[in-house]
C-alpha cells in the first residue's frame, strides 16, 4: 500500500514538474511590447473601455499568446488634440491611435466620400465600418501611405438633437447647429446656422446659448451628457456619418516583429466588424438611456417625403465632390459610386448584435 501510494505521489509529482515547466517557459517566451494609443474621446467612454481594449486583446490571442500589449492610453487632450493627432502620429508625438475624418477636412479625399451628405447613408453602424473597410481596400488611397492604417469604424448614421421638436426639414430654418465640415453646406441650404467645433466643446456651447442642436450619433447623449441639454432627436442619415481611422507610426511599425505584424493585420475585417457591433450597441443603449431621463426624451422620424427636396439639394454636393476628386487626378464618379453600391449592399445585410 506504502509503495503505491509513494508511487503516485511520484507520479503526481513528474506531472507537476513537466506543467510546472511547461507554464514557466510559456511565460517567459510571452514577449510585452508598449504600445501608446492616443485618441479623442475621455477615458470612461466605450472606445476605450471596451472596443480597444478587446481589439488589443484580439490581436494578443491572434499570436497565441506570444505577445502581451502594454497600452498606454492617452485619451482626449491629454497627449495630443484630435486635429493634430495624424500628424502627430507621422511625428512619432502618438505611436498609435484613432480620429475622425472631420477633424481634418480634404485629408482624405477618397475616404472622405463617406462623410459627404446623401452619398452613402448608413443603416446601422455594422454596415458603415464594414463599408470603409472595403472602400480602403478597393482603392488603397495614398492619403494613407503615412503611417500604418490597422482599420475603419464609424458612428452610423446620424440623428438631429434639438430642445423643441421640428415637424419638418422647414423648422430646421433657424436652427444654430453643431454641425461638422462634412454637413455645413446642407445645413446653410436649409436656412440653418451652422457652427463647426470638437464634441468636447458641445456641452459648455449649448449651455452658453452658442448652439441651440447638435447633430451627431445617439451615442452622444450619454456618454457627452447631451441628454441633459436636449429633449427631442430626429433621424437625418442624408446629413451625416462619422468615420474614423485607426493607425500607428510607421517606425514603430517596422519595429514590430513580423508574426506580430501579421497579428495586427489578421484581426484587422473582424476588428472593424466588432467595433460597428459596439457602436450600435451603445447607440442603442444610450436611446434609452434618455428616455428614461426625467421628462424623457422622444425619438421620432419624419416621413419619407420630407426627403425628396433634400435629395434634389444633395445632387450638387455630390457633384461638387465628384469634381474636387477628379482635380485631385482621381476617378471621382467611380468613386462616389463605389460608396454608395458598397453601403447599399451592407446596409441589406443583418447583423448579429454585440453583448458586453
Amino acid at each position: 500500500m506504502k509503495k503505491r501510494l509513494s508511487l503516485i505521489l511520484l507520479v503526481l509529482g513528474l506531472v507537476g514538474m513537466i506543467f510546472y515547466g511547461y507554464t514557466v517557459t510559456t511565460i517567459f517566451a510571452q514577449q510585452r511590447i508598449t504600445l501608446g494609443f492616443a485618441h479623442i474621446w475621455p477615458a470612461v467612454h466605450f472606445t476605450q473601455v471596451h472596443q480597444f481594449t478587446r481589439y488589443f486583446k484580439m490581436v494578443e490571442k491572434a499570436t497565441k499568446g506570444k505577445y502581451i500589449l502594454d497600452i498606454k492610453w492617452y485619451p482626449v487632450s491629454t497627449l495630443i488634440g484630435g486635429a493634430e493627432l495624424y500628424d502627430g502620429i507621422i511625428k512619432g508625438i502618438a505611436e498609435s491611435g484613432t480620429s475622425s475624418f472631420v477633424y481634418t477636412p480634404g485629408r482624405f479625399p477618397v475616404m472622405y466620400t463617406l462623410c459627404q451628405p446623401g452619398i452613402a447613408p448608413p443603416e446601422n453602424c455594422d454596415a458603415a465600418a464594414l463599408t470603409a473597410m472595403e472602400l480602403y481596400k478597393k482603392w488603397r488611397p495614398k492619403e494613407f501611405d503615412d503611417v500604418k492604417v490597422l482599420y475603419f469604424y464609424a458612428t452610423g448614421p446620424a440623428w438631429l438633437h434639438t430642445k423643441k421638436p421640428l415637424k419638418s426639414l422647414k423648422d430646421v430654418k433657424g436652427l444654430k447647429v453643431r454641425a461638422t465640415a462634412d454637413n455645413i453646406e446642407i445645413f446653410k441650404a436649409l436656412g440653418a446656422e451652422p457652427t463647426s467645433m470638437v464634441m468636447g466643446e458641445v456641452y459648455m456651447a449649448a449651455k452658453k446659448g452658442i448652439v441651440d442642436s447638435l447633430i451627431s450619433p445617439p451615442e452622444t447623449l450619454e456618454a457627452w451628457k447631451h441628454a441633459e441639454l436636449f429633449d427631442y432627436s430626429v433621424f437625418v442619415p442624408h446629413f451625416y456619418s462619422s468615420f474614423f481611422w485607426v493607425a500607428m507610426n510607421k517606425d514603430k511599425w517596422r519595429s514590430l516583429p513580423k508574426d506580430l505584424q501579421d497579428a495586427f493585420d489578421a484581426v484587422a475585417d473582424e476588428a472593424a466588424k466588432e467595433a460597428g457591433a459596439i457602436w450600435q450597441y451603445f447607440n442603442t443603449k444610450s436611446m434609452e438611456f434618455a428616455k428614461k431621463k426625467p421628462g424623457g426624451h422622444q425619438f421620432y422620424r419624419f416621413p419619407e417625403s420630407e426627403w425628396e427636396g433634400v435629395k434634389e439639394i444633395i445632387k450638387p454636393i455630390r457633384e461638387k465632390y465628384i469634381s474636387l476628386l477628379n482635380g485631385k487626378g482621381l476617378p471621382g464618379k467611380e468613386i462616389v459610386d463605389d460608396a454608395s453600391k458598397i453601403m447599399e449592399k451592407y446596409n441589406k445585410m443583418k447583423f448579429e448584435p454585440w453583448k458586453p
